[in-house]
This record gives structure tokens, C-alpha cells and sequence, in this order.
């Protein structure tokens, strides 16, 4: 049996040691900046567009058109290649 005295005694333990370390950090840094890359990409590019929209608009205003086309063609674009990939179900092939 125990006595008092003992159950008083602090015992350091030795650190438990998984196997990793920093890895699990950047397994999951790579995975948050996996699933992030795409939306930044389009924000980014978003904002290139409009930089470069006011500064063809300073040169000359029909030059922003050229910029403006380009976003509406490719949202024009984007929205077939959905349409095409995500048809609603019951709907035949295209």
C-alpha cells in the first residue's frame, strides 16, 4: 500500500514522440491552399481586370472595351462548358 507521502511525489514523464512533426502542417497547408488556389486565381484575375480596365480607360475610353468584351466572352464561355458538363437530371444529351 501507498503511502502519503508517495502519492504527493511529482514524476516527470517522458514526452510522448508521434511520428510527423511538422509534416501534418504542411499536409494541411497544402491541402488549404489546394482547395483556396482556384477562387484566389479568379480573384486576382478579377482585379488585374480592373486595374487594366481604368488604365485603357485613362489612355482612351473605347479602349476598355476591348477588356470588357474579353470578361463578357468569357463568362459567355463559362456558362456553355457548364451547361454542357452540369445538365439537370431527366434532361436528354445535348
Amino acid at each position: 500500500m501507498l503511502s502519503t507521502t508517495e502519492l504527493l511525489v511529482y514524476h516527470q514523464q517522458e514526452p510522448q514522440q508521434e511520428p510527423g512533426g511538422c509534416l501534418e502542417v504542411w499536409v494541411l497547408t497544402r491541402a488549404a491552399f489546394g482547395i483556396l488556389f482556384w477562387p484566389l486565381m479568379a480573384l486576382f484575375g478579377f482585379v488585374l481586370a480592373v486595374v487594366l480596365v481604368l488604365f485603357l480607360f485613362t489612355v482612351h475610353p473605347a479602349l476598355a472595351l476591348i477588356p470588357v468584351a474579353a470578361i463578357g466572352a468569357a463568362l459567355y464561355l463559362f456558362a456553355r462548358w457548364e451547361q454542357r458538363h452540369f445538365r439537370p437530371p431527366g434532361l436528354g444529351p445535348p
